[in-house]
């Protein structure tokens, strides 16, 4: 299986990265990370925020997930692949996952905030 990268940053900047990035269709991605809603739920996911109305580059959420507490960030690359950065709510990157593939995106979050082994979903 397809493994994304890690990269450790410093502090996020929407700005500059929204500048290589496509718009995002908020209802296919909020109906992507619901799908099951068990696991999204589970996220404690709430406070979402777009970077504009009309012509979104950046979906963001706060969570408070068993291994992260923060904010995800969402955008759609020049690939038309994800990249998720996991922020504190100060805005320092965590971890930052990039090129990641529709059918990954709910796996992939999940195993970074909140997927535990004995959970059995």
């Amino acid at each position: 299986m397809y493994k994304p990268k890690q990269i450790k940053m410093k502090k996020i900047d929407i700005f500059e990265i929204v500048k290589g990035c496509r718009t995002i269709n908020l209802n296919e991605l909020i109906s992507l990370l619901q799908m099951n809603q068990s696991i999204f739920w589970s996220w404690g996911a709430h406070a979402f925020t777009v970077d504009n109305k009309k012509d979104p580059k950046m979906f963001r959420m706060k969570v408070n997930g068993h291994h992260h507490k923060g904010h995800v960030y969402i955008f759609v690359n020049g690939m038309d692949l994800f990249d998720v950065y996991l922020t504190t709510t100060k805005g320092n990157i965590v971890k930052k996952f990039t090129d990641i593939y529709f059918d990954q995106l709910v796996e992939m979050i999940d195993n970074a905030i909140e997927k535990v082994k004995e959970y059995g979903y």
